[in-house]
């Protein structure tokens, strides 16, 4: 049951029909000295007591701190009507009310994943420890003891429609950064090239290409495209910006923006097109950021890969004698103006395979903290090939997940292109 005339009403206000002092505009209002803050006025709060003098009592209390959209209940049933009726943003419930008590409805409220947020100030006159216990451990926000002091009431109810506000808020920040990070995750994985065009590339080609593509946080800085030119040459260019997230992706659009924008006779020259890369990285990017990068030019006509890179993991290269990791030294891409880029060529015949990946996959550790290293992706690829030969990159990367697990701390790009 409830407990009838036990709020603490200041000197000359104890008639709780009498008209509520207006609050002065915004945050100078006060109330014994006490500042108001931010207006409350677009609050709502519910009362759940079934005493009539406890209700009006609060209401005026409320009405001091400036909020006027005032809901009331008297048992368990009206509580619960009024939270769909009313949707408020603070309930101040009763410890002992009727049938179901303010407890068994805090607990009852919990439950519900709808009320999970709301706040909860219960009301007591028990002022024992246990009975704290038994209300925080219901759900319980807050617990204000009866008699009720009206400025403990007032700042405790502002404080908790306050935070409340500030979790909405921060938690449709939050909503927005995912709707944009999901737009951009789309954006970054349009910079890849879509299958059909992949497949079709390689028809005409005499290629197989398999292509995992996976960021670590939504978006991050790979990005590999493929192209041809020449009639009998095909471009191959992965790169890996510095860092992760957005500012990593934007440097990504960046660059793939530049390489779009290179005329093709440009495209024969793998340290010449680093080069360019290089300087026009220099101009954009902000210090500190940088990408490391592999362009390779598979030619047909000779039965040959021309390469060069900018501090890329070593590519592997597959033939009838096994696997030869290549030389992917170079300066980075945005560090240096100076920096000067090697060509390298090696055959790549009819059956002969190259596998590029990212150091997300290399740099991978394992349950015990050890890192894979390429020596290890190494033997991850020999594997692969000994068990699925004709689609070794699917069985690559199930094992790689199975002894590094399928999060990632790095963004991951894996390509593994064979010739037919």
């Amino acid at each position: 049951m409830g407990h009838a005339r036990a709020m603490m009403v200041p000197p000359g206000t104890d008639d709780a029909a009498a008209p509520p002092r207006a609050p002065r505009n915004g945050a100078g209002a006060s109330v014994y000295g006490m500042e108001l803050g931010i207006p409350l006025g677009g609050c709502r709060v519910l009362i759940a007591d079934d005493s009539a003098f406890n209700r009006r009592t609060l209401t005026r209390f409320l009405q001091w701190a400036g909020i006027t959209q005032v809901a009331f209940a008297s048992s368990a049933e009206e509580v619960m009507e009024r939270l769909e009726s009313f949707a408020p943003d603070l309930l101040l419930l009763d410890a002992a009310m009727p049938r179901m008590d303010g407890i068994g409805v805090c607990r009852s409220l919990r439950g519900d994943p709808r009320w999970r947020d709301l706040p909860i100030l219960m009301q007591s006159a028990v002022h024992s420890d246990q009975m704290r216990t038994v209300c925080f451990s219901a759900g319980a926000t807050d617990l204000i003891a009866k008699p009720i002091n009206p400025g403990e009431c007032i700042a405790r109810v502002r404080y908790h429609l306050e935070r409340r506000s500030m979790v909405q808020e921060l938690r449709a920040f939050h909503e927005r950064v995912e709707r944009d990070l999901r737009q951009a995750r789309a954006m970054q994985l349009a910079l890849v090239p879509e299958p059909a065009e992949l497949a079709a590339l390689a028809e005409r080609n005499g290629l197989t290409v398999e292509s995992v593509f996976r960021a670590s946080d939504e978006i991050g800085g790979d990005f590999w495209t493929a192209f041809e030119f020449d009639g009998s040459r095909v471009g191959v260019f992965a790169a890996d910006l510095s860092g992760h997230g957005i500012a990593a992706a934007i440097n990504a659009f960046r660059l793939h923006t530049l390489l779009t924008r290179t005329p093709p006779e440009e495209l024969r020259d793998p340290a010449r097109l680093l080069r360019q890369l290089n300087l026009r990285l220099c101009e954009i990017l902000p210090l500190g950021q940088f990408a490391t990068a592999f362009y390779g030019v598979i030619d047909r006509a000779d039965d040959t890969l021309l390469y060069a890179a900018a501090a890329a993991p070593s590519p592997l290269l597959a033939t009838n004698f096994g696997f030869q990791p290549l030389d992917a030294s170079g300066p980075l891409l945005g560090a240096f103006t100076d920096s000067a880029y090697t060509n390298r060529q090696v055959p790549l015949r009819r059956g002969d395979a190259l596998f590029l990946y990212s150091d997300g996959l290399s740099e991978a550790r394992d349950a015990d903290g050890a890192m894979l290293g390429e020596d290890g992706l190494l033997r991850l690829a020999e594997r692969a090939v000994a068990e699925t030969p004709d689609r070794p990159l699917p069985a690559l990367m199930a094992r790689h997940a199975a002894i590094h697990g399928e999060r990632l701390t790095d963004d991951v790009t894996a390509l593994w292109i064979t010739r037919r």
